[in-house]
């Protein structure tokens, strides 16, 4: 339960710190030496937006196929865990949160599949604008925002079905124990049926020879 709380207060951060530290420091950092190259070159730094463009160049325009394909691999997986929420089990940790917790997970994955929408679509269009450093810009924004969501929602998942493998083997164990006690309790009545049946047989068996003695003192 402890580990629990810990992957949660770190799901936590995530989503409420390091999401918007770094989107949020990214953004700032990188259009402000943009709109300062603009306004003089004195004012940036353009080591800044070489460094940008070069990995740009090294890291997405030859992966973009497959950082595509994550994207979608991750729409799939959001779609199918929202149509997995409409059939909770009643024991499930999902089903113990409340219709605020409840509404907040879905908006979260609602999200997270938002954000994989727009790198498939923003991959398919990427090429159209004008600006390498508007594509790059962008790209890396939307790629961070990503990862970062599907982290969280990794970590969600984990706390959830962390929970419900230990229900899994708790319930495991109380089957065992209860198979037992039924295997238990047949043998006893196996037992007593047995018992009762040879006890049946000896009185028949009883009264049988006595007749057998009352009829040959008849004869007599």
């Amino acid at each position: 339960m402890k580990r629990d709380e810990f992957l949660d207060k770190i799901g936590w951060f995530i989503e409420k710190v390091l999401i918007i530290l770094v989107c949020v420091t990214y953004s700032i950092v990188f259009l402000y030496n943009r709109i300062a190259s603009v306004i003089s070159a004195k004012l940036s730094i353009s080591q800044i937006d070489y460094f940008l463009l070069q990995k740009y160049d090294q890291l997405i325009t030859p992966n973009i196929g497959t950082i595509t394909t994550i994207a979608s691999v991750f729409v799939g997986i959001y779609v199918t865990v929202l149509s997995v929420l409409g059939s909770i089990k009643a024991n499930s940790l999902v089903a113990l949160l409340t219709g605020n917790d409840l509404s907040k997970l879905i908006k979260y994955i609602r999200t997270a599949l938002i954000s994989s929408f727009l790198i498939i679509f923003y991959s398919l269009f990427v090429a159209v604008l004008p600006s390498k450093f508007t594509q790059a810009f962008f790209f890396f924004l939307l790629l961070f925002y990503m990862l970062l969501t599907a982290f969280r929602f990794g970590i969600n998942i984990l706390v959830v079905y962390s929970h419900d493998l230990q229900k899994l083997m708790h319930n495991l164990e109380d089957e065992k124990q209860e198979k037992e006690r039924m295997t238990h309790v047949m043998y006893q009545l196996e037992k007593y049926l047995h018992e009762k049946e040879v006890e049946g047989l000896r009185e028949r068996s009883t009264k049988a020879a006595s007749k057998v003695d009352m009829h040959t003192k008849s004869e007599e």
